[in-house]
C-alpha cells in the first residue's frame, strides 16, 4: 500500500560544497607539463650562471698566459742571436767602420784603453782616493796668516819650510815684486777644493811615470784688493796662497810620506 505524502529535496552539506570537483585528465596532463617547464627554466638558469663562472677563469687564465709568453717571448728575442743591436752596439759598429777602419785596429785599442786608463772610485784607486780626501781635510782645515809685506811673507815661508824639514820658497812669477812693493800678503783656508780634469771623468791614462791628478783650490775673495788686477799682484798673491799650502801639507805627518 503506498500512501501519498509530499517529498522536499534535501540540500547538501557545507563540506560536501566546499570539496573540489575532481580534475579532469586534461587539466592534471597541463598542470604536470607547467610544472616541469617552471623546473627546466630555474635549473637552465643555474647552469647558465655556473657557466658564466666556469667561462670567466679560462678568459683570466688565458690573459696571464698571454703576458706570460709575451715576457718569454721579449727575453727570448734578446738573447736571440737574430735579435736587433741596441744603441751602443750601433755607435760601436759606426765607430770601427768609419774612425778605426779596422776590427783589428780597434780591439788593439781597446786592449790598450783597457791597461792603462784610470778612473776613480774603482778599486784599483780606492787608496788614491782615500789620499785625496786626506789633502782636502788637511786643506780646508789650515789657519789664518795675518797680513805681511813682501819681505816678510818671504822670511814667514822659509822659516815654515826649514821647521817642517823640507825648504820651501814662494815661487814668484818673472819679475818678483819689487822690495816696498806696496802689497799686503795674507792667507785664509780655501773653501773649495775639488778633484777635476781627466781623472774623475775616466780619462786619465797612465804612462811609466804614473799620472797627473788636478787639485783646484778656490781662493777666498776677503785676500784681495780692487786694483790688484794691476803689476801682477794677482799672481805674487796666488804664489804665496801656494806657498803656505805645500807648508800645510809638508807639516802633516801622513800626507808628508805621500809625498815622499
Amino acid at each position: 500500500m503506498v500512501t501519498g505524502g509530499s517529498m522536499t529535496k534535501r540540500k547538501p552539506r557545507a563540506a560536501e560544497a566546499a570539496k573540489p570537483k575532481p580534475k579532469s585528465v586534461t587539466q592534471v596532463e597541463a598542470d604536470e607539463a607547467s610544472d616541469i617547464d617552471m623546473a627546466s627554466d630555474s635549473d637552465d638558469s643555474q647552469i647558465n650562471d655556473n657557466d658564466d663562472e666556469e667561462m670567466a677563469e679560462p678568459m683570466l687564465a688565458g690573459e696571464n698566459a698571454s703576458s706570460e709568453n709575451t715576457t718569454k717571448t721579449d727575453e727570448h728575442k734578446k738573447g736571440h742571436p737574430g735579435a736587433k743591436p741596441t744603441n751602443a752596439e750601433i755607435m760601436a759598429l759606426n765607430e770601427t767602420s768609419l774612425l778605426f777602419k779596422s776590427n783589428l785596429f780597434k780591439l788593439q785599442v781597446d786592449e790598450l784603453l783597457s791597461e792603462t786608463s784610470v778612473a776613480a772610485n774603482t778599486k784599483p784607486t780606492r787608496g788614491l782616493d782615500a789620499a785625496l780626501k786626506q789633502i782636502r781635510d788637511v786643506l780646508t782645515s789650515l789657519g789664518d796668516v795675518k797680513e805681511m809685506s813682501t819681505d816678510s811673507a818671504s822670511n814667514y815661508v822659509r822659516k815654515q819650510s826649514k821647521a817642517s824639514g823640507k825648504l820651501a820658497m814662494i815661487p814668484f812669477p818673472d819679475p818678483a815684486p819689487a822690495v816696498g812693493m806696496p802689497i799686503s800678503f795674507a792667507f785664509m783656508a780655501p773653501k773649495v777644493v775639488n778633484i777635476v780634469g781627466s781623472y774623475p771623468l775616466g780619462m786619465a791614462a797612465q804612462s811609466h811615470s804614473g799620472f797627473n791628478v788636478d787639485v783646484v783650490v778656490q781662493m777666498p775673495a776677503e785676500l784681495f784688493q780692487e786694483r790688484d788686477y794691476l803689476n801682477f799682484r794677482y799672481f805674487y798673491k796666488r804664489a804665496f796662497y801656494v806657498a803656505v799650502l805645500l807648508i800645510g801639507l809638508q807639516q802633516h805627518s801622513a800626507i808628508s810620506e805621500l809625498f815622499d
